[in-house]
């Protein structure tokens, strides 16, 4: 049974996914999460000029409902909650009781085509966003007359265990290949294993959405997939296509 390391916390459905399919999946979380601003958010959250609001991270989810009170933000039932994908529109559901649109977009492009063509120029859109985030979306959507208010919600660290859990990987388990759930972790993963003599770095590399794959070519990375959108099916199937391909 070939082995998967999968940059990210445990996740029931990508264990599901690929134990269907005979692979065994190990998790390494690379990242850590501070939350900034939440005040400011309160604030903006309940300025009645925006048209609607974009969620892109479920970390930019959780720090809205940080703040969140459905009697304080009832306005928001009326306005339009865009986010990337299926599992992001479950969390809004969940954690906010909105109904998301775009869950099927799977990428921040996708996504910004969504929204230009579904609001008028001019359109003001409030987006609670991580420090590291790319321009991509907020420049798609200002180049069609819509303005984005962009805040940094969220701040990205690198956990403090990563070289040590990547040492024990090395050493215990034989993984067949990588998958990266975010350019900033990628970026970690990478740091670290120039620390020490690996064979991990020489596994085949695939990503969760095309923001991932470009942060692995610009670290001077081949990219070997690229997950259709980000769900434990569709990373699965690049997996499997590359490996039946070679």
């Amino acid at each position: 049974m070939k082995k998967v390391l999968l940059f990210k916390s445990v996740s029931e459905d990508y264990v599901k996914a690929f134990s269907e399919h005979n692979y065994q999946t190990v998790f390494i979380e690379p990242l850590q999460f501070v939350y900034v601003n939440l005040q400011e958010l309160s604030e903006k959250l309940q300025n009645l000029h925006y048209q609607g609001l974009i969620l892109t991270s479920p970390r930019a989810i959780e720090s809205v409902s940080k703040c969140w009170a459905p009697s304080k933000f009832v306005t928001w039932n009326t306005k339009r909650i865009y986010t990337v994908g299926e599992s992001s529109a479950r969390k809004v559901k969940l954690l906010l009781g909105l109904e998301a649109l775009g869950s099927r977009t799977g990428n921040a492009e996708n996504l910004a085509k969504l929204i230009l063509q579904e609001n008028s120029s001019p359109s003001n859109f409030l987006f609670p966003c991580g420090k590291l985030s790319s321009e991509l979306l907020p420049t798609m959507l200002q180049s069609g007359g819509i303005i984005v208010d962009a805040l940094t919600v969220y701040e990205t660290k690198e956990i403090e265990n990563l070289r040590l859990d990547l040492m024990r990987v090395n050493e215990n388990e034989e993984v067949c290949c990588m998958v990266f759930f975010s350019p900033s972790g990628c970026e970690y993963v990478q740091r670290q294993l120039q620390t020490f003599s690996n064979k991990l770095a020489h596994l085949p590399h695939f990503a969760i959405g095309n923001s991932t794959a470009h942060k692995i070519e610009n670290l001077g990375l081949e990219i070997a997939g690229v997950a259709a959108k980000p769900k434990a099916e569709n990373v699965l199937e690049s997996v499997e296509h590359y490996f039946r391909t070679l």
